[in-house]
């Protein structure tokens, strides 16, 4: 008896000590030159669950074909590197991601109003972003850089809007006036969602997908469907 009351309450104890932790997201991405490297690292329950994601390659190789880029992933579970997959994004993929988010729309009710509840509680942490450009005249660094001047001010400014900001953003854009034309810039960004709410998130998305006709098998056909298409190669 006594047993299974010590059982009982070390489950318990347990559970809320996951509810009031956090999934927290680290995203870095830098840029210099021809050069692209992006990082997710996703810590759960007090970090013992671990997740991270490398893209060290992306390529524009033209209009028709779009971005070429590398994808590895690995997790403290399986405690080995999830190999690495190649993905294309072009026109043709984006209308395809175009149609598989208006099944979900139609599979899911009011899935847009379950991401904006969700997001409003995601915590932004930390973000820098910082880009130095020269366009290799002086007046014309000057445009572009007040151009991104405004589309960080604007992006940022709707972020805010979704998402909660513990702390102000840290912007920057610096102009070189050099004869070469440069782009480099590098994003930080730390977010994090509480484990217990997002449990709650799950929840409420399951029952909105089950409120509709075959919203389920709808979702299980598109994760069957992007699983197929995900092909692991070799490292290159």
């Amino acid at each position: 008896m006594w047993i299974a009351l010590v059982v009982i309450a070390v489950i318990v104890i347990m559970i809320i000590a996951a509810a009031m932790s956090n999934i927290t997201c680290t995203v870095r991405y830098k840029k210099e030159g021809s050069d692209d490297r992006a990082e997710v690292d996703i810590r759960m329950l007090f970090g013992f669950v671990r997740f991270h994601y490398e893209m060290p390659k992306l390529k524009f190789e033209n209009m028709k074909k779009g971005f070429l880029l590398k994808l590895e992933k690995q997790n403290s579970i399986s405690r080995k590197s999830g190999g690495a997959m190649h993905a294309r994004i072009n026109k043709r993929k984006i209308e395809l991601w175009s149609q598989d988010v208006r099944i979900l729309l139609k599979s899911t009710v009011s899935l847009k109003k379950w991401l904006q509840h969700t997001f409003a509680h995601v915590r932004v942490h930390d973000l820098n972003w910082s880009t130095r450009i020269s366009a290799g005249e002086a007046e014309w660094t000057a445009v572009a850089t007040g151009v991104l001047w405004s589309i960080k001010t604007t992006l940022v400014g709707w972020l805010s809007y979704q998402v909660r900001m513990k702390k102000n953003p840290h912007l920057n854009v610096i102009p070189e006036f050099t004869d070469e034309m440069s782009f480099s810039t590098e994003f930080f960004c730390v977010s994090r969602l509480s484990f217990g709410y997002a449990m709650y998130a799950s929840f409420v998305l399951m029952s909105r997908i089950l409120q509709v006709e075959g919203g389920v098998k709808k979702w299980f056909r598109l994760y069957r469907q992007m699983k197929a298409k995900s092909q692991k190669v070799p490292s290159v």
